[in-house]
């Protein structure tokens, strides 16, 4: 099995490719974003929980996110390949990944695309995305800054670990949803064949 990691800011394109990839070579496309939305759109008790910290702008916190995406990975034991969207997003959650795909002999992270954009950019694409999908955390400028800052301060250095150096294949975000799924899908293809 694949585990591709698509990693990057809010708004910077990881859940557009995704779902360009999981149709391109019927991987599935895990997105803790959606995955919580689902629970809050179905109002269930992880749904509220999650609620709370996403209207807020800041990340949902390791242990809630984890056992989710846990249980999801385990619904899908005999896919080709799993793309996660928005996850890791913690050095604890890639010790979590890591920990579950070995224990269910599920292989290991293959590739990390890394999505890089400027960051009026992405305030730009998250304030227009909120016009059209109503997210709450994607309408309110001082939530998307939060959002943003909490990337910087949380996230965008995860993946330092030398471990890693030659998974991650860095990607201009700005380009063209085509030009970025078209390398994407070569980098895929170089690793299967």
């Amino acid at each position: 099995m694949i585990h591709i990691i698509l990693f990057g800011p809010p708004g910077c394109g990881k859940g557009t490719q995704a779902k360009i990839i999981s149709n391109r070579f019927g991987f599935i496309h895990l997105s803790t974003g959606m995955i919580f939305r689902d629970h809050i759109k179905k109002k269930t008790s992880l749904g509220k929980l999650a609620n709370c910290y996403i209207n807020k702008g800041i990340l949902v916190p390791d242990g809630i996110t984890t056992n989710m995406l846990n249980m999801e990975i385990q619904k899908h034991f005999k896919a080709k390949g799993i793309i996660y969207d928005g996850y890791p997003r913690t050095k604890n959650q890639i010790y979590s990944l890591e920990k579950v795909l070995k224990k269910f002999c599920l292989g290991k992270i293959d590739i990390i695309f890394y999505f890089f954009i400027q960051k009026n950019l992405i305030i730009n694409r998250l304030l227009k995305r909120g016009k059209i999908s109503h997210r709450n955390d994607d309408t309110d400028i001082i939530t998307v800054q939060r959002r943003i800052k909490e990337y910087h301060k949380k996230t965008s250095l995860i993946w330092e670990n030398y471990k890693w150096k030659n998974s991650i294949i860095k990607l201009n975000a700005s380009l063209s949803v085509e030009t970025i799924s078209i390398f994407i899908e070569k980098k895929i293809l170089n690793l299967l064949y």
